[in-house]
């Protein structure tokens, strides 16, 4: 009954936040890589940037971002009360159970039960999860009731094609709606301890903390989207980022217990499919690099010994790693790279970010 959802592949690339390896290369005139190249990076002659000294972003955008994220990070840390009266809203977020009927009769996958489901399904009522109508017809019912709910599937039923088309009634039962917690001093406390060491620990320290992640990650949109990207790529930065995203999606099935032959042939996709998804999310990756490095490259943003040390012990910690040969085995088999690669992408990245971010005027 749920909408048809994107491929696990693809949700996995996007989800990957490692980057590839360092260095650009200087193009020679077969449009390739040479060793020597390598060892002297030149990202500019692949992109022609943008404007970024004086970037403009609108303050509204930039507030509805900072409550968004702050309301799903409170909503992540899993605290919340059971209302169990009202009326539904949009924007609520209601734990349900539900059984879906076409003509009297219980469908597969229509239902989700206290016996087989015990602790319900969580719905966002706004979110669109749910076949068009149904979420709608709930506005206004009341919590802690059991209703019945008139849907009409779509015509294009990719789920379930016996279904397309075809009219159903949903009973759904209401047992509660989520209330979470405001934002405040002795929440940012006990939930966000630690989140970063150049803010206080207080409601308006983590507000700011988000704020200027936000920008960073509107500053960076903007830059990158003006900025334009040669179509030819560095051979063996496209062939290392692809197979780093092809190792991390193998490693992330493997950890389901899924081979990803048998998850492809399950969900109907080729080999070639699956490929050229991989091409075409490393090309965006590489396009990214290449333009975040051309800009550390203008500006002489650099990433020193000292800050790749400090920052590997970080790493160590938050992958639970005893020591940095233990760190390497991971990352081989996580994303088949070293460390060393990957983390000095991510500081650099990091590093352009908040360049240019300064340069922010919020209309």
């Amino acid at each position: 009954m749920k909408k048809y959802s994107k491929l696990l592949a693809i949700t996995l690339c996007t989800a990957m936040m490692v980057t590839s390896v360092t260095g650009c290369g200087k193009k020679d005139s077969d449009n390739k890589v040479t060793s020597e190249a390598k060892q002297n990076a030149d990202c500019l002659s692949y992109v022609t940037l943008g404007n970024y000294s004086s970037i403009e972003l609108k303050k509204s955008e930039i507030d509805d971002e900072v409550n968004s994220q702050i309301s799903d990070n409170i909503k992540n840390t899993g605290k919340f009360e059971k209302e169990k009266k009202g009326k539904v809203k949009n924007g609520d977020i209601l734990n349900i159970y539900y059984v879906g009927k076409v003509k009297g009769k219980a469908f597969d996958g229509g239902s989700c039960t206290k016996k087989t489901n015990p602790d319900g399904y969580d719905l966002e009522i706004g979110s669109h999860s749910f076949i068009d109508g149904f979420e709608e017809a709930l506005i206004g019912k009341t919590i802690g009731k059991k209703h019945d709910i008139k849907v009409t599937f779509p015509k294009s039923y990719p789920q379930n094609e016996n279904l397309a088309g075809k009219k159903a009634v949903f009973s759904v039962t209401i047992n509660f709606k989520k209330v979470y917690p405001e934002l405040s001093d002795e929440f940012v406390k006990e939930n966000f301890k630690g989140f970063s060491d150049d803010y206080e620990e207080t409601a308006d320290g983590y507000t700011q903390y988000i704020r200027e992640s936000v920008i960073e990650d509107k500053a960076w949109e903007k830059v990158f989207s003006d900025s334009k990207v040669n179509d030819i790529y560095p051979s063996d930065k496209l062939e290392e980022t692809k197979k780093q995203l092809k190792t991390y999606i193998t490693s992330n099935l493997k950890q389901g217990g899924y081979e990803l032959e048998d998850y492809l042939k399950a969900q109907n996709i080729t080999e070639d499919d699956f490929d050229k998804q991989i091409e075409v999310s490393a090309k965006d990756k590489v396009a990214q690099q290449l333009t975040y490095g051309a800009i550390a490259q203008r500006e002489n943003i650099s990433v020193s010994d000292d800050e790749y040390k400090k920052e590997i012990q970080n790493y160590i910690k938050e992958f639970n790693c005893k020591d940095e040969k233990e760190l390497e085995n991971t990352f081989n088999e996580q994303y088949g790279s070293k460390p060393e690669k990957i983390i000095k992408e991510n500081m650099l990245f990091r590093s352009v970010r908040k360049f240019i971010a300064k340069n922010v005027k919020e209309s």
